[in-house]
C-alpha cells in the first residue's frame, strides 16, 4: 500500500511539484512527472494501469476488482493550466506553500487536490477492506485544460472497458468549506472564431477613409446585433430548445449561503445584469448565453497609426443549457453573423468545436427515470449522509454554470450518470494566480469518500 498517501499534504505537494501544463510543449517533462505520479499512486493501491498514448498527452486507464463486483469510474486530470503571469503569485507557483489553511500552487484544486482526495480516501478504505467489493476503473487524462480533443477518440474505441454503473467526479465547485454542491448540470459549449476582412492590405486613413467600410466597424455593427437592448441573445432560434429548470432545482438554489449582492462585490462589478426572467444566480445555471472573448484588428501599440485596417476579428463562445445542441447552435450564430455582414466584408467562420449541456436528476427527485443502476441509488443519498456528518450540512442540488464536455461524452458513450461532489470553491482562484486548496476541505472530504467507498463496498 502506498506510504505516501499517508499524509495527503505531502502527496499533494509531490504531484503539484511537476509542472504538467498542456497547452505549452516546453512543459513536457512536467507531464510525464505527474503521469507518473499519479501511475505510481494507482498501483500502489492495487490498479493494473495501462497508458494510452493519444496524438498529445496519453491518457491512464487503471482498473481493480472483480468484472461482476458493482462498477464505479473514477475521473481526474493530471493536466493544469499555465501559471502566467508569473509575478502576480505570491509563491512559487510548482512548489506548494501553506498559509492560513490553504495550500497554494498550480493544480493544487483543478484538478490533483480532488484526486488526492479521492485516492487518499480509497487508500484508507482499501486498509481497513483490503478486498473491498467494488470494480473502480480510474481515468485521468491530461488534456482537460485544452478541451479533451483525444478523450471522445479513446472513448469510442475503448468503452466496452468503461462501461458501468456510475462515475465519480470532483471537478465542480461549492460555495464555501461548510456548504458542499452535488452538481446536476453543466452548461455546454460552442465556440467559434470570426475573422472580418475589407481591403487587401492596410490603408491610409486619410487618403482611403470615407471610401470603403472599415472591418473594425463592420465588426461592432455585426457583434451588436447579437444581442437585443436587455442582453437577450437575438440569434434566431436561440431559445428554441431550452428546456426550463424544475421547480425542486429553483428550491435547490434558494438554499445557496450567497446572497447577490455579495455575489456582485466578489466579481467587483457596481450591479449585476441578468437576462429578463432571470436572478444573476439563476442566470448562470439555467440561462444559456454569447459571450465575446475577443475583439481586435488594428494597429495595438503606443500612440497613433492612421489606418484603415485590413482585417478584424472575433472570438465567441455560447454556454448552453439543456435541451440545447453545440452543433445547432453553432450554425445558427453562423448564419446570423453572416446574414448581418455587409457585402463590402468578407466575413470567414470557423467553428471551433464543444459540447453538449449536461444533466441528470438525482433518485427520487421529481423527473427522475426511476431506472437508474442499484449503484447510483444508493451513491446518492449516501454522499449526502456522508458529507453532513463531515461537514455539518446536506450538500446542495445544483447545476453549475462551467462545462466539462466530457461528462456529456461519458454518459452517450458509455451509459455513465455523474455523481460531481464540488472541492474547489471561488476563493480558490482557479486558473488564476495564486490558486490554492482548502485545506479543512481536503481532510473533511477524505474522511467523506472514505465512509463512502466502505459503506458503498457493503451493498
Amino acid at each position: 500500500m502506498s506510504q505516501i498517501l499517508d499524509n495527503p499534504i505531502s502527496a499533494l505537494s509531490e504531484y503539484v511539484s511537476h509542472p504538467s501544463v498542456s497547452a505549452d510543449s516546453k512543459f513536457s517533462e512536467g507531464i510525464r512527472g505527474a503521469r507518473e505520479f499519479a501511475t505510481k499512486r494507482l498501483e500502489e493501491l492495487g490498479f493494473s494501469v495501462e497508458t494510452i498514448e493519444t496524438p498529445i498527452h496519453p491518457i491512464l486507464l487503471g482498473t481493480r476488482g472483480d468484472p461482476s463486483w458493482p462498477r464505479l469510474v473514477i475521473y481526474g486530470h493530471y493536466d493544469v493550466q499555465p501559471p502566467d503571469p508569473l509575478e502576480l503569485w505570491t509563491t512559487d507557483p510548482f512548489d506548494v506553500a501553506e498559509r492560513g489553511g490553504r495550500l497554494f500552487g498550480r493544480g493544487a484544486a483543478d484538478n490533483k487536490g480532488p484526486q488526492i482526495v479521492h485516492m487518499t480516501a480509497l487508500h484508507r478504505a482499501l486498509q481497513k477492506s483490503p478486498d473491498l467489493p467494488i470494480h473502480i476503473t480510474y481515468l485521468i487524462e491530461g488534456e482537460e485544460e485544452i478541451g479533451s480533443p483525444s478523450f471522445r477518440p479513446f472513448l469510442e474505441e475503448r468503452k466496452e472497458q468503461l462501461m458501468g454503473d456510475l462515475l465519480l467526479v470532483s471537478d465542480t465547485g461549492s460555495p464555501g468549506p461548510d456548504q458542499l454542491v452535488i452538481t446536476t448540470g453543466l452548461r455546454g459549449l460552442t465556440a467559434l472564431e470570426v475573422k472580418f476582412t475589407g481591403p487587401s492590405k492596410d490603408l491610409h486613413s486619410g487618403v482611403h477613409g470615407g471610401a470603403l467600410l472599415n472591418p473594425l466597424q463592420a465588426l461592432v455593427q455585426i457583434c451588436s446585433t447579437l444581442h437585443d437592448e436587455s442582453g437577450r441573445v437575438a440569434v434566431p432560434g436561440f431559445y428554441d430548445d431550452v428546456l426550463p429548470p424544475q421547480e425542486w432545482e429553483k428550491d435547490e438554489l434558494k438554499k445557496l449561503p450567497l446572497k447577490e449582492n455579495e455575489y456582485a462585490n466578489f466579481l467587483g462589478v457596481p450591479a449585476l445584469a441578468p437576462p429578463p426572467g432571470y436572478t444573476a444566480l439563476e442566470a448562470i445555471r439555467f440561462c444559456p448565453t454569447l459571450e465575446f472573448n475577443g475583439l481586435g484588428g488594428g494597429y495595438q501599440g503606443e500612440g497613433s497609426k492612421t489606418v484603415i485596417p485590413a482585417e478584424a476579428f472575433a472570438k465567441i463562445t455560447c454556454r448552453l443549457v439543456p435541451d440545447q445542441k453545440s452543433a445547432d447552435i453553432a450554425e445558427k450564430v453562423r448564419e446570423a453573423l453572416e446574414s448581418a455582414c455587409p457585402s463590402s466584408i468578407k466575413v470567414d467562420i470557423e467553428i471551433k468545436g464543444g459540447g453538449n449541456p449536461y444533466v441528470v436528476i438525482p433518485p427520487g427527485k421529481p423527473g427522475s427515470p426511476g431506472t437508474e443502476s442499484g449503484l447510483m441509488k444508493r451513491a446518492f443519498p449516501l454522499v449526502e449522509q456522508c458529507v453532513k456528518k463531515q461537514f455539518g450540512s446536506n450538500p446542495i442540488y445544483l447545476r453549475e454554470g462551467g462545462s466539462i464536455p466530457i461528462i456529456r461524452d461519458l454518459q452517450e458513450v458509455a451509459g455513465l450518470e455523474a455523481l460531481m461532489l464540488g472541492l474547489f470553491t471561488n476563493e480558490d482562484n482557479l486558473h488564476a494566480p495564486d490558486e490554492s486548496f482548502n485545506v479543512s476541505i481536503m481532510n473533511k472530504a477524505i474522511n467523506s469518500f472514505e465512509e463512502f467507498f466502505l459503506t458503498l463496498g457493503k451493498g
